[in-house]
């Protein structure tokens, strides 16, 4: 053993959920790995939780997202669910409950988007699409 190793003691407690009361965003490790592989965020600033990113596989790409486009009922509740399948951070499949009955109705390509920006009903992360950007120049 190197005498640089120096393994630093994994924190096994139930983590806090961040507070995102000011529109912001939190990241938390909410399986105790040790690891913050789950982002959370507040995208329109309510108050309460809109979208949830997970690294699934630590390689520090995104492999899911989930987003709630209902806000108001204080739960968070995924009504369309975004898979990206080769760890590059990119939708390959997005899952979408159309009646809000907790099945998913339809399943659509992902078309290669950004996994954050990947909800069909709303501007993800709190930022703009580079097609209208570029499209005002």
């Amino acid at each position: 053993m190197s005498e640089c190793y120096d393994p630093a003691p994994i924190d096994t407690t139930t983590p806090a959920q961040p507070d995102i009361e000011d529109g912001t965003f939190g990241y938390v490790d909410l399986d105790g790995d040790g690891y913050t592989e789950t982002t959370q965020l507040d995208t329109n600033g309510d108050g309460t939780l809109d979208t949830v990113l997970v690294d699934v596989d630590g390689d520090f790409y995104d492999d899911l997202a989930a987003f709630d486009n209902t806000p108001g009922d204080g739960t968070f509740t995924a009504d369309v669910i975004a898979l990206g399948f080769d760890a590059d951070g990119l939708a390959d499949v997005v899952l979408d409950d159309t009646d809000l009955d907790g099945d998913f109705e339809t399943v659509t390509p992902g078309a290669d988007e950004p996994l954050p920006y990947a909800n069909p009903y709303e501007t993800s992360a709190g930022v703009a699409p580079l097609g209208e950007i570029f499209a005002q120049r």
